[in-house]
């Protein structure tokens, strides 16, 4: 931040949900309190749905710019809830037992880990305070601010700030190796809901699938929020409607790039297009921006509010995040096409890629060193290297590559915008990457040990499992003369039903002779 943009990067602290008690610089819109009309979200954002259940949180959002139509500011507020009979000066207007507020920062550029990091600290000693008059801390902080982060930022300096406490361990971690799903669902632009008990889990884990995208979090944000993105679709729409019927396949790629407000590529084409023209991002929305979601082409948004999650018909995928204060449990549910959990599904190329990247995460993670190896940075290249090899198979269509990551999937993704504008522009480096897998291999036992462990979601899960296959194997064998053999065959089929991608080209690959 810097003050020659103060304008629109503002400390704003709100009371309640509906109003704004102060903001630094002052705001000079012509809504209540000076809200600018972009902004009328802003309360709702800041304090979040449902807000009297947690003594705390942080919330990450997005909001249309007022300076700069098309573009958006990035938001980071943290909430905090004290009882009213510790305030050492009560105002008139305080008069239940405890009181909720938020302090916000808005920021130009997209740096929510350092500016949680921030905003924690001084919204701590904010409420340590017990006098919600002195709000000298929040100036000094909007000018410490200023001095430490400039919005001019560019290079390794800028990214590695971008990324700075946006965790892709706890991500795998999380997830194990649905952590690969996720990041191919975000390819196929589908209406994608996440939703979590706090903001907080809300957020880290929605930006740390973005952060896996090269240059996606610090470059390809700035037009993502659903407020930007339903005006989009509106002039697509009505730009579509004054063209000829007749579309020639080859020119829609290039017609999508002359629309796409991201110009700015590297050699290898990223960031990539994923979230401009109706595609939007949302790491936290309230219930006041439902009704913008079915506006929008596809999206990915965050929510606190169960209300979200009953609205099935709004989406593709639920990615339900539930904390019950020891253990994470996440649910990845496809609601509304049923064809898209078999075009997900991973590959045994992609079980051995998610695992050897779990595998090293975990192994850092255990010995606690500062290795290369399984850190964030190392992950990202990881990632990188795997969409590369995805992007030259696709444009290749090299029959021996494609079903390594699914055939289904890369004719999906193919349809896709993000895809469209990839392939067809001329990216010096792009051509230069061969096509292929990195873990493409012949099938053996590991594969089969993977894929119980990935339907499971559990290392011990795929024990227990395989330990009872074993036991029933030996029993029925002893008991009515099945023989073991015939067990698995049935099990082989059962399991064919249960997980669609065993069905896939690499699925197809000679199978491990029996002992």
């Amino acid at each position: 931040m810097h003050q020659k943009y103060s304008s629109e990067a503002k400390i704003s602290f709100f009371f309640n949900h509906s109003q704004v008690e102060y903001s630094h610089p002052k705001l000079n819109g012509t809504g209540e309190a000076g809200l600018p009309d972009e902004w009328h979200l802003l309360p709702s954002l800041a304090l979040p749905d449902g807000v009297h259940n947690c003594q705390k949180d942080t919330i990450f959002f997005l909001l249309p710019s007022k300076e700069e139509p098309g573009k958006c500011v990035f938001g980071i507020s943290c909430y905090r809830q004290i009882d009213s009979k510790e305030l050492l000066n009560k105002s008139d207007d305080v008069t239940r037992a405890s009181v909720q507020k938020a302090v916000c920062v808005l920021s130009r550029i997209p740096l929510f880990g350092p500016l949680k990091a921030k905003l924690e600290v001084i919204t701590q000693a904010y409420f340590e305070q017990k006098d919600f008059s002195k709000v000298d801390v929040l100036a000094q902080m909007y000018t410490n601010l200023c001095d430490i982060f400039d919005e001019n930022l560019t290079g390794e300096y800028f990214s590695n700030l971008a990324h700075h406490e946006i965790s892709i361990q706890e991500l795998f971690v999380r997830f194990r190796h649905r952590a690969l799903l996720l990041f191919k669902l975000f390819l196929l632009e589908r209406k994608v809901l996440f939703i979590a008990p706090t903001g907080l889990r809300l957020g880290e884990t929605m930006l740390a699938i973005v952060s896996m995208f090269p240059k996606l979090l610090e470059e390809g944000l700035y037009y993502a929020t659903i407020g930007v993105n339903t005006n989009d679709k509106t002039k697509a729409v009505n730009k579509e409607k004054k063209s000829s019927d007749i579309v020639i396949e080859e020119d829609v790629g290039v017609q999508m790039t002359r629309d796409d407000p991201l110009k700015e590529k590297d050699s290898c084409g990223f960031p990539l297009s994923l979230f401009t023209q109706g595609c939007s991002f949302d790491p936290y929305l309230s219930i006041q921006s439902m009704d913008y979601i079915s506006k929008t082409q596809s999206c990915v948004v965050g929510a606190t509010n169960a209300l979200f999650a009953v609205k099935k018909d709004l989406f593709d995928v639920i990615v339900k995040i539930e904390d019950d204060g020891s253990l994470v449990h996440n649910h990845i549910e496809f609601v509304n096409d049923s064809a898209l959990e078999r075009v997900l599904a991973l590959t045994s190329a992609d079980l051995r890629f998610a695992d050897f990247v779990l595998k090293k995460v975990e192994e850092q993670m255990k010995a606690s060193t500062s290795e290369f190896d399984g850190s964030d940075e190392w992950i990202r290249l990881q990632m990188k290297n795997y969409l590369l090899g995805l992007v030259a198979t696709s444009r290749s269509d090299l029959q021996a590559a494609v079903p390594h990551f699914g055939v289904a999937f890369v004719n999906e993704w193919r349809r896709t915008k993000n895809h469209k504008i990839w392939v067809a522009n001329k990216h010096e480096d792009l051509a230069s990457v061969p096509p292929g897998h990195m873990f493409s291999e012949q099938m053996g036992v590991y594969d089969v040990y993977l894929r119980f462990e990935h339907a499971v979601n559990g290392v011990e899960g795929a024990s227990k499992v395989i330990g009872t296959v074993n036991t029933a194997g030996k029993n029925l064998g002893t008991s009515i003369g099945e023989t073991g053999s015939r067990v698995k065959a049935k099990f082989t089929n059962w399991w064919n039903r249960k997980n669609p991608a065993a069905q896939e080209g690499i699925e197809q690959a000679e199978e491990p002779q029996s002992e």
